[in-house]
């Protein structure tokens, strides 16, 4: 969420101006729904209205001068968990969503993004920067760190990621990206989805070649498990698998299997739902069953923001779809 800006600030009427100007644009007139919603969010003018936003960290003195939404919702139910120590939440309007605040320690949090760095955004986990770098098998952060170890000590030059060599005949990407409206995966329409042409994306021909402390903040996403090919919004299972590392396994398991699930789908609410495969409601059996098999670590500078999105790529829609923020 964007930091407020103070009403008599220069900023302030930067973004003033600019909220107008962007009203006045063709494709501000034909944004779908989601788009509408997300921009309104994330503009700094007009500040976004907060009141039916749920804030399950709302505290004036902790907050300041901050965004904050509402601490106070009907929308919002307790969901009993199998470890006491754990708190969960859900939404009534939205059967079967659960919130887990707090669920990861400070230590464990740390230690989580350290392996995202150090093991899981590099070989053979495929990331943003393969596709028009010579990424070091290594991986970027580990590359970085040896080199930070060294260089005030013997001034070593800083390695240089080279870039990978544009084929003859292969056309580029232009500089807008296509948002594609994928159909909803499901086990019906598996072998359509499976036919389609997933066309891997060519190097690009004006990329330059970057030292390692620079290239390091372009690191944007890294893929887990069955390759998700972005241009199409599908898995490609015809892929070989690489596994997903343990200790997401271990987390995300660990999730579903705290969570009471009776809690959150008492009184009819899984039948109520929808379809779920195979006629039944399996969600008893989750602790037992579940094990991701696909996942994006996604790596963020200071001022970026998760575009909204609707996960609807998964071959089944009734499964546990663990997120971690």
């Amino acid at each position: 969420m964007p930091t407020p800006l103070h009403l008599d600030s220069a900023a302030y009427k930067k973004a003033q101006k600019l909220h107008k100007k962007s009203k006045k644009t063709q494709a501000s007139e034909n944004l779908p729904a989601l788009r509408e919603q997300e921009k309104t969010f994330k503009t700094n003018f007009p500040p976004p209205p907060l009141d039916d936003v749920i804030d399950l960290s709302w505290d004036s003195e902790l907050h300041g001068n901050a965004w904050k939404g509402s601490k106070d919702s009907t929308e919002l139910a307790r969901i009993r968990c199998h470890n006491e120590e754990t708190k969960a939440y859900g939404i009534r309007s939205l059967p079967g969503f659960v919130l887990l605040p707090g669920y990861l320690s400070p230590k464990a949090q740390r230690q989580l993004i350290r392996s995202t760095l150090t093991d899981h955004a590099r070989y053979p986990n495929e990331n943003n920067l393969d596709t028009h770098y010579q990424v070091p098998q290594d991986g970027l952060w580990v590359t970085w760190e040896a080199y930070n170890q060294t260089r005030n000590v013997d001034d070593s030059e800083e390695p240089i990621v080279s870039v990978k060599g544009v084929q003859e005949g292969t056309s580029q990407q232009g500089s807008m990206r296509e948002l594609t409206e994928n159909t909803p995966a499901s086990v019906s329409n598996f072998a359509e989805l499976q036919a389609m042409e997933r066309v891997a994306p060519p190097p690009s021909a004006t990329v330059q070649p970057l030292p390692i402390s620079k290239i390091l903040k372009k690191l944007r996403w890294s893929n887990l498990g069955y390759f998700y090919h972005w241009g199409t919004k599908s898995y490609q299972f015809d892929r070989s698998l690489t596994p997903v590392p343990l200790d997401v396994v271990d987390i995300c398991r660990a999730c579903v299997a705290t969570v009471d699930w009776r809690d959150v789908w008492k009184d009819g609410a899984d039948l109520e739902s929808g379809e779920w495969e195979g006629n039944k409601p399996d969600w008893s059996d989750w602790p037992q069953t579940f094990v991701p098999e696909a996942g994006i670590i996604n790596f963020y500078q200071l001022k970026d923001t998760l575009m909204a999105h609707v996960d609807k790529s998964e071959l089944s829609s009734t499964s546990p779809l663990v997120s971690i923020s």
